[in-house]
């Protein structure tokens, strides 16, 4: 036969199983809100609320049951189904609580079976005197039933709810208990027999009632906690959820870009920060960006208005995809129109559900007009520098050809010089050979003989000045500079100015009264005024003047400030074009006739004036005369005393051993007579290996007389450095005609005495006499 059961007590557990399912599936929701200690504790109250409310709705259940006997129930037994229930019950949470499907099967199927498993061991524990069996039928039902409703409940607590759908997960978890206890208990089958005497030992009914009144009193307690923790921590969400809204709001509000949060997929606008209204230029409105008016919003390139399906918000909404960052004109509320970069993305929940969109812009119009500007000024530059490469190409063909007229214009040059200078060169010869001739013809008339080899001394000269002003024009010729007076140079040199402008021409000389002195070479300084008055001479008539004038003065055209002596050539002559000015400094240049300049003079003087650290211009017109001025550097030393250039008798010296090292032998032969005449003895040698030679077997070589350039390895200098290492105590004395800039550089140091070529037996004399001055026993008064 059937059991029978007590329809209150069927109410009472039913009511019972669905507080607890409440309590321990709301418990159970905290578990995974939590982490660490309280995790593990709140996963600790859900199992023994889950557990006991299974235990109690059986109990309470089993109250009811009326088997037609006494019942009492076993203690050990009673206790043991209790524990059971929270065991498994805890195992299925703990379980469930991490993310899987399979997990929340093993959790459903493991809480189905603790469960039964209670159940069959509270029926274990019945004690009475009617025999009770199971239909296994029913037995499988009901775990069937205890599984498939224990799985549903545990997905629906894992799910976010509203307070209805956790009640319904509820009343499921709770149907789950009372209808697996009800199906076993419907497959309990009562086995006919009287019953006889009571049952000893065991706990009755009152004691039971008082266990599960005390349990399902502590289920009450679990829910009230429950339920103050669960407003507590609303309310602590609901207050952390508002200031992160804030902050969040407070930072989109300041983000240097604007921003707007949009409906999906409706479009409308719920927010949007102060940035969005600055840069579209009027206020945001709910309404979507395309449903502007065609004053403002997105616009094409022709100006005309942007389609709602080409906004990067709608394609972002209907594709849930982001869209951009792209280029977006767009016509402010002023009517400017200005070019967004825009970004647009879909927002999606927890469930992957996209219900708001985000659209994110800024004004990149002058990042874009920079941006085109750097292209610009790039595609300049590269034009720049084709046309740089193009005009050097260009210039560099124009030096070339420049180079190559220059070439032949002094190749024209040196045609012209070639009949000057052979011309003067010619005279100087015919002077000089015709008066050796004559000389050698005649030994015998002395007179005539000091005449003619006067006559050619004095021809020399003229070569010598020739020469001098040749290496000047190149730069070539190194000045001398001392300290003169200049006007004292103008007044000895008086006489010669006067000559060479003609005794037919007025010559003027007008010197200032101040002291004029100039650091210069005196003798291009003479020789530089001589081509100025030349020149003014040839362009004179024969009763023309010439003014020579002095002043000091203060700047110079070109030179900037400072005191300047200035002298001024002026004559009356035929005067010049501007043609001929730009010209007349130009070596080789000259308005004379063939065989009458070399066109050297005024170059000359312009190279003289510039070494000096001058500067020299020209004040001209044609048929008004010429003026040429002269600007020069003034110095506050004073004026060195000039020493007679006409020996009368010089200090002799005891006789030396010369070594004259000299490549020319017309020059060699000329020094060795001169040195034969003040009494020395010579060995001769024509280049430094020979020299070298001759000191190492010769150890009487008081002094080494040696030509700088020559030919071989070693010139004259390094002669002179390699013959000293070997010989220390060994006097030195230089000799060339030029010397070029490098040993110039070597010379000035003051290592050896120079003697400049060419020179005269006195001159010889007198360097010898320096030399001599090194060791004092050396030198004879007479």
């Amino acid at each position: 036969m059937h059991i029978a059961h007590h329809p209150m007590f069927v109410l009472l557990s039913s009511m019972t199983a669905c507080l607890g399912s409440w309590t321990a599936l709301d418990l159970f929701r905290r578990v995974r809100a939590h982490r660490g200690a309280w995790r593990g504790g709140w996963l600790f109250a859900a199992a023994v609320a889950m557990g006991l409310s299974i235990w109690s709705m059986h109990f309470i259940a089993m109250l009811g049951f009326d088997p037609g006997a006494e019942v009492r129930y076993d203690v050990g037994l009673t206790v043991l189904s209790l524990l059971l229930a929270i065991a498994a019950t805890a195992f299925a949470f703990f379980f469930a609580s991490r993310e899987g499907t399979t997990r929340l099967v093993v959790s459903g199927v493991v809480m189905g079976a603790g469960i039964c498993l209670m159940h069959y061991t509270g029926m274990a524990a019945v004690m009475t005197q009617a025999t009770l069996r199971n239909d296994p039928l029913f037995v499988f039902a009901a775990f069937v039933v205890a599984v498939t409703a224990s799985s549903g409940a545990l997905v629906a607590a894992k799910q976010e709810h509203t307070l209805s759908q956790r009640a319904l997960a509820a009343v499921v978890l709770g149907s789950a208990v009372v209808g697996m206890h009800y199906t076993a208990m419907f497959g309990v089958r009562l086995i006919d027999g009287a019953a006889t005497n009571r049952i000893a030992g065991g706990m009755d009914a009152m004691t039971l009632a008082i266990a599960i009144a005390g349990g399902t009193f502590f289920i009450l307690f679990l829910a009230l906690i429950a339920a103050l923790s669960d407003r507590r921590f609303e309310a602590l969400a609901a207050r952390e959820a508002l200031r992160s809204e804030q902050l969040l709001r407070a930072v989109i509000e300041h983000l240097p870009m604007g921003v707007f949060v949009a409906a999906a997929p409706s479009g409308d606008i719920r927010f949007a920060n102060a940035e969005a209204a600055r840069l579209l230029g009027h206020t945001v409105g709910p309404e979507p960006v395309w449903s502007r008016s065609a004053d403002v919003g997105a616009v094409r390139e022709d100006g005309s208005h942007l389609p709602e399906r080409d906004h990067a918000l709608y394609q972002a909404m209907q594709e849930n995809r982001r869209i951009g960052p792209r280029l977006q004109a767009y016509r402010r509320g002023d009517g400017r129109v200005v070019q967004l970069e825009v970004t647009a993305a879909p927002v999606p929940d927890r469930k992957g559900n996209s219900t708001l969109a985000v659209v994110a812009f800024q004004d990149v119009t002058e990042k874009l007009r920079a941006e085109k500007e750097a292209r610009r000024q790039a595609e300049l530059q590269r034009v720049n520098e084709l046309l740089e490469e193009r005009v050097a190409s260009a210039l560099a063909e124009k030096a070339e050809v420049q180079a190559a007229l220059n070439h032949a214009q002094r190749l024209e040059s040196l045609g012209r010089l070639t009949g000057g200078v052979a011309h003067d060169f010619n005279n100087l010869l015919t002077v000089v050979i015709g008066a050796l001739d004559v000389i050698l013809r005649q030994p015998a008339q002395s007179e005539r003989a000091v005449r003619l080899g006067d006559a050619a001394l004095a021809a020399a000269r003229r070569g010598e000045r020739l020469t001098a002003q040749l290496l000047t024009f190149a730069r070539r010729q190194p000045l001398r500079p001392e300290a003169c007076d200049l006007n004292d140079l103008l007044r000895v040199g008086e006489p010669l100015f006067r000559g060479a402008a003609g005794q037919q021409r007025l010559v003027k000389l007008v010197l200032c009264s101040e002291p004029a002195v100039a650091l210069i070479d005196p003798a291009q300084f003479e020789g530089a005024l001589l081509n100025l008055i030349v020149n003014a001479a040839d362009a004179s008539a024969e009763n023309g003047e010439i003014a020579i004038e002095t002043a000091i003065v203060t700047g110079a055209p070109t030179l900037g400030g400072g005191r300047f002596f200035r002298l001024r050539v002026t004559d009356t002559g035929t005067g010049m074009s501007e043609e001929v000015m730009k010209q007349i400094f130009d070596p080789f240049f000259t308005t004379k006739g063939p065989g009458k300049g070399t066109g050297l003079g005024l170059s000359q003087v312009y190279g003289f004036v510039k070494q000096s650290g001058g500067e020299i211009t020209v004040d001209s017109e044609e048929g008004a005369g010429a003026s040429f001025s002269v600007y020069l550097p003034l110095t506050d030393q004073g004026a060195q005393e000039k020493p007679s250039q006409t020996p009368t008798a010089w200090t002799h010296i005891k006789p030396m051993n010369v070594l004259l090292v000299e490549d020319d032998a017309a020059v060699a032969t000329i020094t060795e007579a001169m040195l034969h005449n003040l009494g020395h003895q010579v060995f001769r040698a024509e280049n430094a290996a020979r020299a070298l030679e001759i000191l190492d077997v010769e150890k009487s070589v008081d002094l080494l007389l040696s030509d700088i350039v020559m030919p071989g390895s070693l010139n004259g200098l390094e002669l002179a450095q390699r013959a000293v290492q070997l010989r220390p105590e060994l006097q030195v004395l230089l000799s060339s005609g030029y010397t070029g800039a490098e040993v110039e550089e070597a010379l000035a140091g003051g290592a050896w005495p120079f003697l400049k070529k060419p020179y005269v037996e006195y001159e010889l004399a007198e360097h010898l006499v320096r030399v001599a001055r090194n060791k004092r026993d050396a030198v004879v008064d007479q």
